[in-house]
């Protein structure tokens, strides 16, 4: 596609790529490249995940990334070079890091005179990341270096959780062009947050690929199988839908459950369905190409994620897996956390059950193992209900109008 004549380069700053659990990230870039926007990706660190998503051989965006420590020369030649070209602010924000006293906030300013002397030369003409925390800082920094404008995009734990300063948060706000987050919930906290007009932040979901996500039809399966895409840490819940499931195998149902996914959670999990002798009927499958996970989907049942508040106040924004899991026609058993709530509708295309409470979560999967027509209710509109929010080609869409507009 011929290039937008509204905006020329967008820098992508990105503190790893690309990430096996953030295929938002590169299902928006390569939605953006689609519609003729060009990309330059800027990784603060490479990704050391060994499956990688096969949309990355689509990837017509250059991918930089930013020398650390232990590359100092390449780091330091480039950060000279933003020293020359933009001796003021470069002073001035050296000064004002100098004198916070942090060293990790130091190799953060490193890094983002490294990408404010590489987007003057490739000629980038906005800075935009993804997460409030890393990788936002460096992009600010970048933009107060070199005045290239810059926003980025809030998810969850960046905002949630409980070691995120509120006053630090502010001043990113503050200096943004505008700033995306993917749920209402995050939309009303950051609004709480800014110091000024709310209306610098901007809804927009995580948009999927709805030809790549579509339901098979109605299969003949010997059980019912409960599927669940997550990382295997907190905030997933992931120990309540194996207690579930072992008060399921006590009521006599005959089911199978399938927990995708990698993460700390692993060995606890593990460890949960030996003791509960759970081994014949809760499968931990481990990590999948991103091209495997839509025939995951086709061939379940349910998908079940019982998020919960952490610990450390993180939690889940409004998970991709399960917009995915409604495009295929599967419908959704999950938690009123955050914005869980403004796509699982209760009792039309999904279930939604209290946090923390294995009994309600027992009682609605065998509501769905038993009533068919209750089953069937819900899954008929789990489709229809991601349909139009949900598609990438309007969520890009969306995306391009602000950066052609903040631009402009």
């Amino acid at each position: 596609m011929a290039k937008s004549e509204s905006i020329a380069t967008v820098g992508y700053v990105l503190r790893k790529f690309p990430v096996l659990s953030e295929t938002f990230i590169l299902n928006e870039i390569l939605s953006l490249e689609s519609r003729g926007i060009p990309i330059h990706i800027f990784a603060l660190a490479p990704s050391r995940d060994p499956k990688f998503h096969e949309g990355v051989t689509r990837l017509r965006a250059p991918i930089g990334y930013v020398p650390g420590p232990a590359d100092h020369r390449s780091l330091m030649r480039y950060v000279r070079g933003a020293a020359s070209r933009y001796p003021r602010a470069f002073r001035r924000e050296l000064l004002t890091v100098l004198s916070r006293g942090r060293p990790k906030l130091l190799l953060r300013f490193l890094q983002a005179a490294y990408i404010a002397e590489r987007a003057a030369r490739v000629r980038v003409d906005r800075l935009h990341a993804h997460f409030a925390n890393r990788s936002t800082t460096v992009a600010r920094l970048a933009s107060r270096i070199s005045g290239i404008p810059y926003s980025f995009t809030a998810h969850a734990f960046d905002i949630y959780r409980t070691d995120v300063s509120p006053r630090v948060l502010r001043s990113k706000i503050d200096d943004a062009d505008f700033v995306v987050t993917i749920s209402e919930s995050n939309q009303n906290l950051l609004e709480r947050v800014a110091a000024g007009p709310g209306d610098k932040i901007r809804l927009l979901h995580n948009g999927i690929d709805l030809s790549a996500f579509r339901p098979a039809p109605a299969p003949a399966r010997p059980s019912f199988t409960i599927l669940s895409v997550a990382r295997l840490v907190e905030k997933k819940g992931l120990p309540y839908l194996i207690e579930a499931c072992r008060h399921l195998r006590d009521r006599g149902l005959d089911f199978q459950c399938w927990i995708v996914g990698r993460g700390n959670q692993r060995p606890r999990l593990a460890r949960m369905i030996a003791e509960e002798r759970l081994d014949k009927i809760v499968h931990l499958r481990g990590a999948v190409r991103q091209g495997e996970v839509p025939d995951l989907y086709r061939s379940a049942d349910v998908f079940v994620l019982p998020a919960i508040v952490a610990r450390d106040g993180n939690r889940e924004g409004l998970p991709v897996s399960i917009v995915e899991a409604l495009a295929c026609g599967l419908p959704v058993v999950s938690t009123p956390v955050s914005g869980i709530s403004e796509v699982v509708l209760h009792d039309h295309n999904g279930v939604l059950v209290p946090q923390r409470n294995p009994w309600e979560l027992t009682d609605v999967l065998h509501r769905l193992i038993t009533n068919r027509p209750y089953y069937e209710r819900l899954r008929a509109n789990a489709r229809p209900s991601v349909e139009d929010r949900f598609d990438i080609r309007r969520t890009s869409l969306s995306l391009e109008k602000l950066f052609a507009q903040e631009v402009a």
